[in-house]
């Protein structure tokens, strides 16, 4: 179970404290720990908020039950996993307690097993969140590696751009954050609004950057424009790697940016969770060994392992068939891989496909017709965050019978 962050609110000392030793003897997870319901909203609240919230439901200050009502109704980014401690358990209470926003309960004393077992959902929940994390990072790596352009990341009404430029990040903007660079720099360079009409004016008349003004008229030391840049760009980063429904685009493009405002893509990132060390199953160039053959041993899959094995046999048991590999979705991870080693280019473009035609109606398979092969993709029902992808030889088969193969294949029952 991956690491999360809990806050646990309680105003019983030793209820509080067995439930903290718990959680810190048997779990790997962040504990913080307050007693009383104002403290647990305040926390609740910031961004990020808390993995989880254990709170007990008689508190001072507030109740757990309205810290949970008050925290469904905040605009957070992603809510957290609350679960209610609680000696109450009537059919009323917990019909209360779910009319609030609770996901779980938990009847005090809470045995250790029942308490660790009880967060097993939300790691679930949590794991699914640093998966899309991983999506969008590795598309980061891919945009840059692709060339001078901006990548599009939307999250229902929310749009975030990041432009790069000869392998490096030059901008990025989230379209809900409506502060500027100006709003930044204005405060600590104590630029009021008639100067900063000034400065606008002047981009516009010469067509010069917005950076290079502001340095040309003395308002700011370049070195310290650098570092504001440098932070708000990586706070945008950390923004947009929390969107929970990412739908990614990239978009080609020449621009011109100042040369000693870029920043690497591993310096705004960081290193949480490995996402600065992206696991693409597109490499750049070619290579000796199979494309995937990296991601087999840390690929993750919700989908236990037997039953994607038994997928994979099953369509490579089709007439023609040279090779197959189960591909998770979200993260471009190739997660299994037989015979005649696949491409990697078709894989990348069956995945964009998909991904853009899933927003608009649900997708069953795609087909990519060459002169000597065919290449089939089909997801796999028992696991819709998979897709198998098979090369067959268009000389001994019929398209027609391998597509009809391949959806037999993912079909079938288990055996």
């Amino acid at each position: 179970m991956g690491s999360m962050r809990i806050l646990l609110a309680d105003d019983e000392p030793l209820s509080r404290e067995l439930v903290s030793r718990t959680l810190r003897a048997r779990t790997q997870h962040e504990v913080t720990v307050v007693e009383d319901g104002e403290k647990a909203l305040a926390l609740a609240l910031q961004d990020p908020c808390p993995d989880v919230l254990l709170l007990d439901w008689m508190m001072p200050g507030h109740s757990g039950l309205e810290v949970c009502a008050r925290v469904r109704k905040a605009s957070l980014r992603v809510q957290p996993y609350i679960i209610l401690i609680t000696a109450r358990n009537s059919r009323e209470d917990m019909l209360e307690g779910l009319g609030a926003g609770a996901d779980d309960f938990l009847s005090k004393p809470a045995a250790p097993d029942i308490l660790v077992a009880r967060l097993l959902p939300a790691a679930r929940r949590s794991g699914a969140g640093r998966s899309q994390s991983r999506a969008v990072a590795q598309a980061l790596f891919r945009a840059r590696d692709e060339g001078d352009g901006e990548l599009v990341v939307t999250d229902g009404a929310i749009n975030a751009r990041v432009l790069f430029h000869r392998r490096q990040v030059a901008w990025a903007h989230v379209s809900d954050d409506r502060n500027s660079l100006l709003d930044i720099l204005t405060p600590e360079a104590g630029i009021d609004a008639d100067t900063v009409r000034e400065v606008v004016a002047e981009c516009r008349r010469t067509g010069a950057r917005l950076s290079d003004t502001l340095v040309s008229f003395g308002l700011v030391d370049r070195a310290r424009l650098r570092d504001q840049l440098l932070d708000w760009t990586r706070r945008k980063m950390q923004t947009i790697l929390r969107f929970e429904r990412p739908q990614i685009l990239f978009l080609p493009q020449k621009r011109g940016y100042s040369e000693d405002l870029l920043f690497e893509l591993e310096e705004l990132l960081g290193d949480e969770d490995g996402l600065s060390r992206p696991r693409s199953v597109f490499p750049n160039a070619p290579s000796s060994h199979p494309p995937w053959q990296d991601a087999f041993s840390t690929a993750d899959s919700a989908t236990p392992r037997d039953e994607l094995v038994e997928v994979l046999d099953r369509a490579l048991l089709g007439e023609g068939v040279l090779g197959a590999a189960v591909i998770d979705r979200l993260t471009g991870v190739c997660l299994l891989q037989r015979g005649q080693e696949l491409s990697p280019d078709v894989a990348w473009a069956h995945l964009q496909c998909l991904n853009v035609l899933s927003r608009q109606e649900r997708v069953q398979d795609s087909i990519v017709v060459t002169d000597r092969y065919f290449h089939l993709v089909c997801f796999i029902p028992a696991a819709p965050d998979c897709f198998v992808y098979v090369l067959a030889d268009a000389k001994q088969v019929l398209l027609a019978a391998a597509r009809h193969a391949l959806q037999q294949a993912v079909s079938a029952p288990r055996s």
